[in-house]
């Protein structure tokens, strides 16, 4: 999980914030139908059954695109499946005013089967239409609320892997596809239906990395009863972690960055090139997020050790 800064003027002070989410894959593979490219062929197959049209139409809404087709632009090919999420945030003293962008980039692992790339893509597709439940900026927000919000949240983990399973089980239907992983989220009480209670249970198995989280998050971590020490089955591809502790380490990295671009943002307030009623109020607001979220932080970075 990446978290990359970017320094700006005070007219354009910007945090980038780039959360991956990702998800290992299991090995049943496809062939494409066409020579066309290999994202279009998943496209088009994501189109033929009832949950991957709905992503899709959730997607262009969302992108502005008239039809699928159009979605290629948010695209890139890496070595794993995630989902890139850029947050500006931009203020201008002269207008007063603060504008917030989230710009998404969707990775595709390069040299999937068709049927890996189909399911990717709706799994991915679910992140990038999801709007985050946080602010990077908000004093109030805890690891412990970052990690319930990424895992439980609209567009979140839970989220993603059932929407990857559903269009997995249509596509069984249609076509005698098979996925190993989400045959064991098949719901028993509806027919093609998916457990989304299982799902969201197997994302709290964390084995022996318990012990740690509870540590990590103190006071915190009895607001996750459902956390177990079962062996973890869901691993965050770009973590190398169970979700739970990847995000606790994301969350940090990100703390670290809006402490660091808050800061300075604080020292020019200071300087009274602002209108002073404006000045005073960014200013409280500045203290009170770095005096809640930065105090304890240093630098803004946390050093974890690594399970083997």
């Amino acid at each position: 999980m990446r978290v990359t800064p970017i320094r700006g003027l005070f007219a354009g002070l910007w945090l980038l914030l780039s959360l991956s989410s990702a998800v290992s894959r299991g090995s049943e593979t496809v062939e494409p139908r066409s020579s066309a490219s290999p994202l279009t062929d998943a496209i088009r197959v994501l189109e033929k059954v009832p949950s991957g049209r709905a992503i899709l139409e959730r997607a262009c809404a969302r992108f502005g695109e008239a039809a699928p087709a159009g979605l290629v632009r948010i695209f890139r090919w890496g070595n794993v499946s995630r989902t890139d999420a850029v947050l500006t945030r931009h203020f201008n003293p002269g207008t007063r005013t603060e504008v917030r962008e989230r710009i998404v980039t969707v990775f595709l692992k390069r040299n999937q089967g068709l049927e890996e790339l189909v399911l990717d893509l709706a799994h991915e597709l679910t992140h990038a239409v999801g709007e985050p439940e946080w602010d990077p900026y908000d004093p109030s927000l805890t690891a412990g609320r970052y990690i319930r919000a990424s895992i439980e949240g609209p567009g979140g983990e839970v989220d993603a892997m059932v929407s990857e399973c559903r269009v997995s089980l249509e596509l069984s239907a249609r076509y005698g596809t098979s996925s190993k992983r989400c045959s064991r989220y098949r719901s028993a009480r509806s027919r093609g239906g998916v457990d989304r209670q299982k799902v969201r249970n197997d994302f709290y198995r964390v084995g022996a990395w318990k012990a740690q989280l509870q540590r990590e998050l103190g006071a915190e971590f009895s607001g996750f009863p459902d956390l177990s020490g079962a062996s973890p089955l869901l691993f965050s591809s770009t973590g190398n972690a169970p979700y739970p502790l990847a995000l606790l380490r994301e969350f940090h990295e990100i703390s670290g960055i809006a402490c660091d671009n808050s800061r300075p943002r604080l020292e020019v307030l200071a300087t009274g090139r602002t209108p002073a009623s404006l000045s005073e109020a960014n200013r409280q607001a500045l203290s009170l997020f770095l005096a809640r979220r930065c105090s304890a932080q240093g630098t803004g970075v946390a050093v974890f050790s690594s399970h083997k």
